[in-house]
């Protein structure tokens, strides 16, 4: 099983304390209401949350309006760092045509409450089953998505994961390339590497440019058997997070770190998650 070494202390204690912020992701909150899903995270002392884009739009369907929906953020002291759509621009071509529409219906709600970017996906499956006409379909949906979104002043970020067309270094690096100086940035999700057995951390070093905003989780991971894995807090987890958090510190990050959490434990692994990584920053920063 890959397990990636540990980051000694001493380039820590070098660094100055993060700038980052924390949220949760509400895509692991489906059963949740809006307002309920805001609730949880100012208990966890959040500062923001990714807004799964049904939330908004459940809210808005009971009478609710955008500029309700941003006074009960900013009621509980909280941001959106991202609009959580799912998108992938490599299906048919009527599909791609509702992931536009999609984005740009995103665009609305990221606007509405303050959002500076929407989470997409690039690819449905995984890269090594995609040929070339169906990446350059993908990239091209991409860009004309991104040109949306830069029109109404938002950002597109394509999250980094397992099953899609940017799961390993060399795919992510030709996605920006690709992309150029468009406004196409990544989320960074070092555990959906780890599940097809990549090293997170050339991803992080070389395309850190890109990164705008980091999802954490991590497992007691089984790679023959996906369903037999246990979700752990980040530091506990198969996918070693001290290092990653290590580099993010020494290169200034200030985005947000979303806790990406599933099932009935979400709410509690985020918890444990912010409270272990606090405690391991005050220990090798002190």
């Amino acid at each position: 099983m890959l397990r990636m070494r540990k980051e000694g202390n001493s380039s820590l204690k070098q660094s100055k304390s993060p700038g980052w912020k924390y949220s949760i992701c509400s895509t692991g909150l489906k059963s949740k209401s809006f307002l309920e899903v805001l609730d949880a995270a100012q208990s966890l002392s959040l500062d923001g949350v990714e807004l799964w884009s049904q939330h908004l739009e459940d809210f808005l369907g009971q009478g609710g309006t955008l500029e309700e929906a941003r006074e009960l953020l900013m009621a509980r002291g909280l941001q959106v760092p991202a609009i959580a759509s799912y998108a992938y621009f490599s299906k048919s071509a009527e599909d791609i045509r509702e992931d536009m529409n999609q984005i740009g219906r995103a665009a609305e709600l990221a606007q509405g409450v303050g959002s500076p970017r929407i989470r997409t996906f690039a690819g449905h499956v995984p890269s090594a089953h995609a040929g070339a006409e169906e990446w350059i379909q993908t990239m091209n949906g991409l860009g004309e998505a991104s040109a949306r979104c830069a029109d109404a002043g938002i950002r597109l970020a394509v999250e980094i994961h397992n099953n899609t067309y940017v799961d390993r270094l060399d795919r992510i690096r030709a996605l920006t390339q690709e992309t150029g100086s468009a406004s196409v940035e990544l989320i960074y999700d070092p555990f959906n590497l780890y599940v097809d057995r990549q090293d997170p951390m050339p991803v992080l070093t070389e395309l850190y440019p890109w990164i705008s905003h980091v999802h954490f989780k991590n497992y007691l991971w089984d790679h023959q058997n996906w369903n037999l894995s246990e979700p752990v807090p980040v530091l506990q987890g198969d996918c070693e997070h001290r290092h990653l958090i290590a580099h993010l510190l020494a290169s200034g990050y200030d985005g947000y770190i979303s806790f990406e959490y599933f099932g009935d434990s979400c709410l509690s692994l985020a918890r444990r998650s912010l409270a272990e990584i606090q405690t391991y920053l005050h220990h090798v920063l002190s």
